[in-house]
């Protein structure tokens, strides 16, 4: 098989934020965004996406206060300048690892599920610090074992058992974070003086199980290695995927139980 091909591009942030955002990602945007502590001038947001946090963090805030929101990728970023509409927000296109501005800039950075997509993780820790003021907050998370988030674990064992031979890793990536140690050592690397990393139950809720595969298949890099493999497949893995999860989980609506890391320090 080809190389997979894991770019967030053409349909696939549309889809990705159509259905996973409001099931997954909502509950932690909004967590994440009540943590920062208030009043701050500047903010920073890492790995802004298609602003599921970015429109919390502007809201928390307040139009007084300055935010930039950023992302590597210029497909999220358009979603986001679309269904984001905040007169204090700057969108920009850069490199979590390679930040463009000068140290002590931003009184918090926050980060939500974006770590775990970094070439050098260290490195993104390395310049959540540089960047922040003394005393600056920084904010994360990541996302717990893929087991412990039943429905993203019926779709990679879904999609596993389709391919013979050489799985797609993607499903791998995000969920590849969940040592609450290793999240640990990459603070304190940075040189964080204070630091908590703590396990936050959520409750995720879709309007079908449907809305969900969709979401794990159809918005995620892994549809391309499907594509490649057999298109004829896709609908066959979402209605084993929807047949699943009504099983172990629930009918429509599904609810289900999330389970994140959410970090926190200080320089």
């Amino acid at each position: 098989m080809s190389t997979p091909d894991f770019s967030f591009s053409g349909n696939i942030p549309a889809i990705y934020d159509r259905y996973l955002g409001p099931y997954i990602f909502e509950p932690y945007a909004i967590d994440i965004a009540g943590r920062i502590k208030t009043p701050v001038k500047d903010v920073l947001e890492i790995a802004a996406g298609t602003g599921r946090v970015t429109r919390h963090i502007a809201d928390r805030i307040g139009t007084n206060s300055r935010l930039i929101a950023t992302d590597l990728n210029p497909d999220m970023l358009a979603i986001a300048r679309e269904r984001v509409s905040a007169a204090n927000i700057e969108w920009l296109t850069a490199n979590a690892q390679e930040l463009p501005f000068p140290d002590n800039s931003f009184d918090c950075v926050i980060c939500q599920f974006g770590f775990m997509f970094l070439p050098e993780r260290q490195k993104g820790f390395d310049e959540a610090f540089r960047v922040l003021k003394p005393g600056g907050q920084f904010l994360f998370n990541t996302w717990d074992k893929v087991e412990n988030n039943i429905t993203a674990w019926i779709a990679r064992q879904t999609v596993t058992n389709f391919f013979t031979d050489n799985p797609p890793a993607f499903y791998k990536v995000p969920f590849s974070m969940h040592d609450p140690e290793e999240l640990k050592a990459h603070v304190e690397a940075a040189g964080f003086k204070t630091n908590s990393i703590n396990r936050i139950t959520l409750n995720g809720k879709s309007p079908s199980a449907m809305d969900i595969a969709t979401g794990f298949i159809e918005g995620n890099p892994v549809i391309t290695e499907i594509i490649k493999e057999d298109p004829s497949q896709v609908v066959t893995i979402k209605a084993q995927i929807v047949a699943q999860i009504h099983e172990q989980v629930g009918g429509d609506p599904v609810r289900s139980e999330l389970n994140a890391w959410v970090g926190e320090s200080y320089k």
